[in-house]
């Protein structure tokens, strides 16, 4: 084989290897650029601060989830506890609590929750699809329970704000959104915990055997993502100025797809913060664009799953690269 054979041997090689490195990156500035040329609106201050406001939340929960998935588990339980979150700090705000107060407790109900979905999955030895999708029925009938199936309204100027203030002309949630994901991005590559979290996805038995508590660290995670989809619900509580038990209905399926589209593997061990937060960003802007166009519904689900799709068979032939 000649030089010049190699040399264009060597390039193509670079280039896959960069696409496969940064496709979900790509994926998003090419949505990026098809939303701009499909409408002139998507530019605006109002569209993209909308955008914001609408994924903030949706981020929050995608991080916990992300941290799930890093240890071969699975959360369906993410949009109930927001719900239920939501549910409490309203319910609270309507006796008069101080905010601060109420949303604290709120989110600790919420930590507490996480918590029953870890010691259930790990001490209780169940599937962790079966464990999160019962607890997701179960949080689901106690918000309802709480609220007794209504709107909880309450008056309580100084914790809207958090919905409605901003900051550099960024929404506070947005800001929140940024905050969380720095800590879980510090948390997964800087800390010890967090790197047992990560190792448990790819070999929990080689974890083990290192003297390492699979079940401490396993059942972490299911505590953060409750933790993170506390402080998701009390956030949207306060955007939406009042406590509903729809509020976090679905969730849950667009934050295992934000994972998957970017880049994370149901395996485990493998996924990123920014990963994450692109794919929450990728699966916003199909709406945000449907929605400018007037694209039904309808459509914008059909599009959606072929997305997660091409993204978890992207995600699937990368393991079986690596394994190669």
């Amino acid at each position: 084989m000649t030089e010049q054979e190699n040399l264009v041997i060597n390039k193509k090689n670079f280039a896959l290897d960069f696409v496969s490195k940064y496709d979900k990156y790509l994926m998003l500035v090419a949505f990026v650029v098809i939303s701009a040329v499909l409408s002139d609106k998507f530019f605006t201050t109002q569209n993209l601060t909308n955008l914001l406001k609408q994924n903030a939340a949706l981020g929050i929960v995608a991080l916990g989830e992300l941290l799930v998935i890093l240890t071969g588990g699975i959360d369906l339980s993410v949009g109930a506890i927001a719900s239920f979150s939501g549910i409490l700090v309203a319910s609270f705000l309507k006796t008069g609590m101080p905010w601060p107060v109420a949303a604290i407790l709120a989110i600790g109900f919420a930590t507490l929750a996480g918590l029953f979905n870890g010691l259930m999955v790990t001490v209780g030895k169940i599937t962790p699809f079966i464990v999160t999708l019962a607890s997701m029925t179960m949080f689901q009938g106690i918000g309802l329970l709480i609220s007794k199936g209504r709107q909880v309204f309450f008056k309580n100027p100084d914790f809207l704000l958090i919905g409605r203030e901003y900051f550099l002309g960024i929404p506070l949630v947005a800001w929140i959104w940024v905050a969380m994901s720095i800590i879980v991005a510090i948390f997964l590559g800087k800390t010890i915990m967090g790197r047992f979290i990560r190792g448990i996805g790819g070999n929990k038995e080689a974890v083990r055997l290192a003297g390492v508590s699979t079940i401490l660290y396993e059942s972490m995670s299911y505590t953060i993502s409750g933790l993170l989809g506390g402080i998701a619900g009390v956030m949207m509580t306060s955007r939406l100025t009042l406590g509903t038990n729809v509020l976090g209905d679905g969730w849950e399926l667009t934050a295992i797809a934000s994972v998957m589209v970017g880049g994370g593997n149901f395996n485990g061990g493998i996924g990123t913060v920014g990963g994450t937060i692109v794919g929450v960003i990728i699966l916003g802007l199909i709406g945000n664009i449907m929605n400018l166009l007037g694209v039904t519904i309808y459509w914008q689900q059909i599009i959606r799953g072929m997305i997660i799709l091409l993204a978890v068979l992207s995600s699937s032939r990368k393991k079986l690269g690596s394994a190669a």
